[in-house]
């Protein structure tokens, strides 16, 4: 599992989220997220906006 942080997160439906932590499968695939509340460890900070909406 692989753990992404973001500023902003565009999710399919068009909702925005701040503060976003990514989880990827092993292949580099969307598998969830969770709001960043504090610095986690093995969590990578990408910053920017991720989008999932392609």
């Amino acid at each position: 599992m692989i753990f992404r942080a973001y500023h902003s997160v565009i999710f399919p439906d068009g909702s925005i989220r701040r503060l976003v932590v990514i989880h990827f499968d092993n292949e580099g695939r969307y598998s969830g997220y969770h709001l960043l509340k504090e610095e986690e460890p093995f969590v990578e900070w990408i910053g920017g906006t991720l989008d999932l909406r392609q």
